[in-house]
């Protein structure tokens, strides 16, 4: 015992070896568990990490889709309000126009009006002037017409000579009785107003 102690130092150097060695273990399998912790955390804020990039990155999308659309409504907004300038100018436009078409209607109106009067009187003044022959040449249609009426006149008067004409000679030929005979001289002008009559109708 004396020359193995001698050798490794005695008991005392044996059991310090042995809890050094012990020591080893132990912070070997401590540090083994605290690197293994050190991964699952660096794990947990990696994962993190990468969840509140992902939420920045929606965020960002969401900011953005709702700025497009913000954009689109004012360009709508923008395009309406262009629409209503621009038919409000073609409005003014056409109003402009027609006033000013108005004018120079109004215008060639007056203009019409200040040439058609000294004609007017011009031909006031020669009515005036007018001989006993123009008188009589510009009443050559009525005399005309008066001619045609009487010509109407003579063949009615004409007619009602031959009809009275066979009348009589009907009468003085045939016995008739007073009743007869002022039948049918009456049957002639009645007759004469149904021809008229019916003419007419035609």
């Amino acid at each position: 015992m004396t020359e193995l102690n001698l050798l490794y130092g005695g008991e005392e150097n044996i059991s310090s070896e042995s809890m050094e060695k012990n020591d080893n273990t132990y912070s070997s399998q401590i540090s083994g568990s605290q690197i293994h912790k050190m991964a699952s955390n660096t794990d947990i804020l990696h994962d993190d990490k990468e969840k509140q990039s992902n939420q920045h990155v929606q965020q960002s999308q969401h900011a953005q889709q709702a700025l497009q659309a913000h954009q689109e409504k004012q360009n709508q907004q923008n395009q309406q309000q262009m629409e209503q300038q621009y038919q409000q100018q073609q409005f003014q436009i056409q109003q402009n126009q027609y006033q000013q078409q108005q004018n120079q209607y109004m215008q060639i109106q007056k203009q019409n009006i200040n040439k058609v009067q000294p004609i007017e009187n011009t031909f006031v003044n020669k009515k005036y002037e007018y001989s006993f022959l123009d008188r009589i040449n510009m009443k050559k249609a009525d005399v005309i017409k008066l001619a045609l009426f009487s010509l109407v006149i003579v063949l009615g008067i004409s007619i009602d000579r031959v009809i009275t004409n066979y009348i009589s000679k009907y009468i003085g030929d045939n016995f008739l009785t007073d009743f007869q005979e002022l039948l049918l001289r009456i049957s002639y002008p009645v007759s004469i107003f149904l021809l008229l009559w019916i003419f007419k109708a035609l």
